[in-house]
């Protein structure tokens, strides 16, 4: 089933077989619709503009692939305008074979007019179509053997201008008046409405797959390649390899899901958030930290992560790790560590080379995909984290993490940020360290154990402290002198 991009690689190779139930074609360019960007549909577009920039280097592509092919063969066997209509809809074509060489090609409508002069041009179509429109624009047909040259009527493909940098050179016959009465038509390949799609039996009787035939009663049917069996036979090989996908490749799949990113995000966030307003639990940071590997390894796996988007995720958390530890308040360090953090977590979805602002549709489309999902997790994140401030202590296991005051009450994290501290714990009172400082950990002052971080360098367990700063979130310790 070789669509889109597929049916692009597919020619792209030397040779194709196909089975039974085989399909190709329909690589229409497509441009993301806005009122379904996030979910992934798609709508063809309509815009001059925008097919001037994107047919001339697909139309080259394909181009440049049934040429290669043609040269190895060493025959016009593999027709560059029937290749053209799986890119463009309003490509009108026949298929025709000369009386004496037997060679078989597709012929536009100008084509049709001089080979058969008179002639009813209508009739069924061989390949699937609708009704065409019928208003068919006839620009000058470019024959030159080293230009990309496109089928006359097709408005689309007339947008493209000849490219010369196709190396390879075209071995289609160019036809004139002379011709006529020397071609027979074999039928009505389509007409101006849809793209080439084509079954296994159609691809064999226009010369598009490698399969051998089996000539019953004058006429050739597929002899299909349904298995490694078939393959084997056909290259005449000893062994042959399939390479199918293992499962780290499927988990890398899985875990570049858009949906999946978002939840990690979400994860993520909450978890450094409970790991900030409380130093030294380390349980939340753990999970924080696994679940950005999460994020990032499966993108640098595939080719999909930028070092500027791990750069811009490390830096902004240094930053918002600062502001809150060392840096009273909350001023430009945090706000630039959000900023970078955000940026950062937006590159997840950018593919890589691009850089922060890229330059192509597909790359804006992720871009926007991205920041959209990204809105939505620190939405979703910001209500999780709500929710993990007033009822964390009350969690199963969870609550563990949670310390307890003297009375036995749960300190409260959204009681922590307003400033409630003062009220407990206050600049000048001396306590001990519990556990070491690096630079979070927990010490006791008087009757209370709290979280704290130390103002200067490392303290060890069991050393005098001194609180020098009560602030929000932040209570800051000093270590002192035994006899103090």
């Amino acid at each position: 089933q070789a669509f889109s991009g597929g049916a692009v690689i597919a020619l792209a190779c030397s040779e194709i077989l196909v089975d039974d139930k085989a399909s190709f074609g329909d690589a229409m360019p497509i441009l993301m619709s806005p009122t379904n960007l996030f979910f992934g549909g798609a709508t063809a577009p309509t815009s001059p503009e925008l097919l001037k920039k994107v047919l001339p280097p697909l139309i080259s592509e394909v181009t440049q692939s049934a040429r290669l092919y043609n040269s190895s063969a060493g025959t016009y066997s593999r027709d560059e305008y029937l290749i053209q209509s799986i890119i463009a809809n309003d490509v009108e074509l026949w298929y025709v074979r000369n009386k004496s060489s037997g060679q078989k090609m597709c012929i536009d409508r100008r084509e049709f007019e001089l080979l058969f002069p008179g002639a009813d041009p209508g009739g069924p179509t061989r390949l699937p179509s609708q009704a065409g429109t019928g208003k068919l624009s006839l620009p000058p047909s470019n024959q030159s053997s080293q230009n990309v040259t496109v089928p006359a009527g097709s408005e689309k493909l007339a947008l493209a201008a000849p490219d010369t940098t196709i190396i390879a050179p075209s071995l289609r016959p160019v036809l004139s008046g002379a011709d006529a009465g020397a071609w027979e038509l074999i039928d009505k390949v389509k007409d101006d409405s849809l793209p080439a799609v084509f079954k296994s039996s159609d691809m064999l009787h226009y010369g598009l797959c490698g399969n051998e035939t089996v000539v019953t009663g004058g006429h050739g049917t597929l002899k299909p390649v349904n298995n490694d069996d078939d393959l084997k036979a056909y290259f005449g090989a000893a062994n042959i390899q399939r390479y199918d996908s293992n499962w780290s490749e499927m988990l890398v799949d899985f875990l570049t899901n858009i949906f999946i990113q978002s939840l990690l995000v979400v994860i993520f966030l909450i978890a450094v958030f409970i790991e900030m307003t409380h130093p030294g639990a380390a349980v939340p940071g753990g999970v924080a930290s696994i679940a950005l590997i999460l994020l990032i390894a499966p993108g640098m796996l595939i080719g999909m992560a930028n070092w500027w988007e791990v750069a811009a995720i490390f830096v902004g958390l240094i930053l918002i790790g600062l502001e809150i530890f060392v840096i009273p308040g909350f001023g430009v360090s945090g706000v630039l560590g959000l900023v970078l953090l955000f940026i950062g977590l937006i590159g997840l979805f950018v593919p890589a080379g691009t850089g922060p602002f890229p330059d192509t549709v597909e790359g804006r489309r992720d871009l926007m995909r991205g920041g959209v999902a990204l809105l939505v997790s620190f939405g979703t994140a910001g209500v999780g984290m709500y929710f993990a401030a007033k009822y964390l202590g009350s969690m199963p296991f969870i609550g563990r993490l949670v310390l307890k005051t003297a009375t036995g009450d749960e300190s409260d994290m959204l009681s922590v940020m307003d400033g409630d501290f003062g009220s407990t714990v206050r600049t000048g009172q001396t306590g001990v360290s519990i556990t070491p400082m690096r630079p979070a950990g927990r010490v006791q002052i008087g009757e209370q154990v709290v979280d704290a971080v130390a103002e200067f360098g490392f303290i060890d367990a069991d050393q005098p402290v001194r609180v020098v700063s009560v602030d929000g979130m932040r209570i800051a310790v000093e270590q002192v002198a035994a006899t103090t």
